[in-house]
């Protein structure tokens, strides 16, 4: 038998090296970055009980436009291309075409629900990334002890989700009530937020990953322009307007849209997406830490066994094999 490993080998191993502790910060950051991501949804959504806001279509295409002038910089800084081949513009259409349909349900799901209900909901997309890898691709194959971690971190949201739906009718202001119909379309928002991460992961060895993020940020762009012109060109005046509209516009474009999925595909291209997305699992916990500071949300003291679920969880799916 050869003592050299197979090319095979090599990428299966570096596809599940562990995470440094500089990863960890990364992660986790972005985690905490994206719980405020919702909130900062709500505060530049059009709503009955304000005379601000926009609609959602063209809030995303804001958003990602901002998000591709980040990009345009970032690839700068990568020393990614900006320019794409013809072999590699079907891969951009695809990408740009879910991201579309990910940030465009996600948005509608925001206006209709409430933002705690939304960074619960979103992170569903992170069972489809589990499902896929384990069993599909079968790139990340889990130990029992992973399985558990999983189950724990998806636990705490559940608890998360019982815990303020108790507490959401105590709440004023109805527009921060959670709805039927925007919890369903934040589900399906984040079975296509996985699909998205799943195909550019496979798609990172054609095409570097800042010129992709930059292309299906425009590609997207364009679709919700042709959406809102279409849609929602009556409801857009920028008399509904307002600092708050404009600052949560920067967040959503610049920090998340821009920052926050930039470390995410450069992440990608290092680890799998497993180890990587079950981090997300914290961003209910930011989300709902950011809700009560701005949007007024009751606490409890049962967040603190969410949290605790979710760090157990996520040292489970994360701890290192132990060879026999």
């Amino acid at each position: 038998m050869s003592l050299s490993p197979s090319k095979t080998n090599l990428s299966l191993s570096a596809h599940q090296r562990p995470l440094t502790w500089l990863t960890v910060i990364a992660v986790v950051t972005t985690a905490a970055l994206w719980g405020g991501n919702p909130v900062a949804a709500k505060y530049t959504l059009m709503s009955d009980y304000t005379d601000y806001g926009l609609p959602p279509i063209t809030v995303s295409g804001i958003r990602f436009l901002l998000a591709t002038f980040f990009m345009l910089i970032w690839c700068q800084f990568e020393k990614s291309p900006w320019k794409i081949t013809r072999q590699q513009l079907p891969t951009c259409l695809i990408a740009g075409t879910l991201l579309a349909a990910q940030i465009g349900t996600f948005t509608i799901g925001v206006q209709l629900s409430n933002s705690t209900h939304t960074t619960i909901l979103i992170n569903t997309f992170i069972i489809w990334i589990f499902g896929y890898e384990h069993f599909i691709s079968r790139t990340q194959r889990m130990t029992k002890l992973q399985v558990c971690g999983c189950t724990l971190a998806a636990a705490s949201a559940l608890v998360t989700l019982l815990i303020k739906s108790n507490a959401d009718s105590t709440t004023p202001d109805t527009s921060d009530l959670p709805g039927l119909l925007g919890d369903c379309i934040i589900v399906i928002s984040g079975a296509l937020l996985a699909a998205k991460i799943l195909f550019i992961k496979a798609n990172l060895k054609t095409i570097q990953s800042g010129t992709l993020m930059l292309w299906h940020d425009l590609i997207a762009v364009i679709w919700f322009v042709l959406i809102a012109a279409y849609f929602e060109r009556d409801q857009i005046s920028l008399d509904q307007v307002n600092e708050q509209v404009v600052w949560g516009l920067i967040y959503q474009g610049v920090i998340v849209g821009g920052l926050c999925f930039a470390i995410q595909t450069f992440l990608l291209n290092k680890y799998s997406a497993s180890r990587i997305t079950v981090f997300s699992f914290l961003t209910p916990i930011f989300g709902i830490a950011a809700a009560a500071t701005l949007r007024n949300d009751p606490l409890s003291l049962w967040i603190f066994l969410s949290l605790a679920l979710v760090a157990a969880g996520i040292y489970l799916v994360n701890r290192p094999a132990v060879n026999p």
